[in-house]
């Protein structure tokens, strides 16, 4: 066993044949219970829906499905799931499914059971939004400095952001210079909306643009005049990365009260605010997700990183802390707290392989086994003794040089003199 490895905690299989990505999982307390103990969410691109109140198995228990509160057939693909306030009038949080047409927001209630099943978990839908546009990936917060709820803001395939609050739409903006759509994610510290064009540059829009630019009722042709009332939507500033991004981050941790993180390609960037770079990280291999979580130090920042050698890696901003071997490849990471570990790690595969592990190392309980002990017998050990150095003596005197042998093929060797002999040389005379 590897001392880095990711230790298996709990750990579910979803499904056969299920396709998930980066958006298809969260963490949080989905049923409102106010224990501070989070489930896990998870949603596929078949429309499966399951939510996991994960816990240490046994080996005498079910396995997974004794933590599984809810499983539940969506009619379409499900692109991203979040937690958040997405009620009026509610300090609850509720349950925001993106579908590539439409936007539901649902309640997760559970009721206590009267048998030994346990609780029973109720799935509620409280409104949805049917969408003009294909939707490929969306982001909250409290936009406009509004406090007590949560937005919504959703990215169209062709480039439009549409702002709902609540249960109505507010408004739509397309983004100029559009042509793939790429990682969307709020900054609650500025108002303002970040994401990188098909330009490869990180753009930032302040909440306060979008509202007052021109109405995006359909596609705009920059060459026509501006409608009355509005002007063209230009980024308050952009930031050129020259790759293409995979995953934005915006963390709410004091330890990183002003920090940007953009996970590229080959590289990891942190910003600040305003469009200055604090550090860049340039990778040796190919990322898959990344979580930036707080750190025990004082103005550092710790992150996990997924790639695709089956490694989670552990950053203290441009330091590598920690490496651990998982099974697959991770598409999306997240750290959560049960009851009965904090600070769990929340991997999810593109295969539906949920892992929740934690790192460090676990004491062997291996030793070696005790050799059978018994006592020596001297007498016997001394006439095995004798007995071997008889056979040695024996030996030793019966052997011969050459050994005694009748066969045909010995070799046989003879030698003749001859009779007439040369006189001594005159050299050897000349020597005397």
């Amino acid at each position: 066993m590897s001392l880095f490895k990711a230790r298996d905690w709990w750990s579910a299989a979803l499904g056969e044949g299920e396709e998930f990505d980066q958006g298809c999982l969260c963490v949080g307390d989905v049923d409102n219970s106010g224990t501070g103990h989070d489930k896990v969410v998870v949603g596929s691109y078949m429309g499966m829906l399951r939510i996991f109140s994960p816990h240490a198995t046994k080996a005498s228990e079910g396995g997974p499905a004794d933590t599984q509160l809810l499983e539940v057939q969506l009619q379409n693909a499900i692109i991203q799931v979040e937690l958040g306030k997405f009620v009026s009038c509610s300090e609850l949080l509720h349950l925001a499914v993106l579908h590539p047409r439409k936007l539901s927001v649902y309640s997760v209630s559970g009721t206590a059971g009267n048998v030994e099943h346990g609780d029973q978990y109720q799935l509620k839908l409280v409104y949805e939004h049917n969408l003009q546009r294909t939707a490929c990936n969306m982001t909250y917060g409290t936009f406009g400095g509004v406090t007590g709820h949560h937005s919504l803001c959703i990215q169209s395939m062709d480039g439009m952001l549409m702002f709902f609050e609540q249960d109505s739409y507010s408004f739509g903006r397309f983004l100029p210079g559009f042509l793939l759509p790429g990682p969307l994610t709020y900054n609650p510290r500025t108002d303002s909306f970040l994401t990188v064009s098909s330009a490869r540059e990180l753009e930032s829009y302040k909440y306060e643009t979008l509202a007052v630019a021109t109405e995006a009722e359909s596609r705009q042709d920059p060459s026509l005049p501006l409608k009355t009332g509005g002007k063209r939507l230009m980024p308050d500033w952009a930031f050129v990365l020259g790759e293409q991004a995979l995953d934005l981050c915006v963390p709410s941790f004091s330890h990183a009260s002003s920090y940007i993180f953009i996970l590229g390609e080959r590289n990891l960037y942190c910003l600040r605010d305003n469009g200055q770079i604090h550090f860049m990280k340039k990778l040796e291999f190919n990322p898959s997700c990344f979580l930036p979580y707080a750190s025990v130090a004082d103005g550092t920042t710790n992150l996990l990183l997924g790639n695709h050698t089956n490694m989670l890696l552990i950053y203290q901003d441009v330091t590598l802390k920690w490496a651990a071997q998982l099974s697959f490849v991770p598409v999306a990471v997240r750290v959560a707290n049960f009851s009965e570990l904090k600070g769990v790690v929340v991997s999810l595969s593109s295969g539906g392989h949920l892992l929740c592990s934690y790192m460090g190392t676990d004491p062997s309980f291996f030793s070696t086994p005790k050799v059978d002990a018994r006592e020596a017998d001297y007498e016997q050990v001394e006439a095995e003794m004798k007995k071997l150095q008889k056979f040695i003596r024996e030996a030793t005197r019966i052997q011969d040089i050459v050994p005694k042998t009748d066969s045909e093929d010995d070799l046989s060797i003879s030698t003749t003199v001859s009779s007439s002999m040369d006189n001594p040389s005159v050299n050897k005379q000349n020597a005397h």
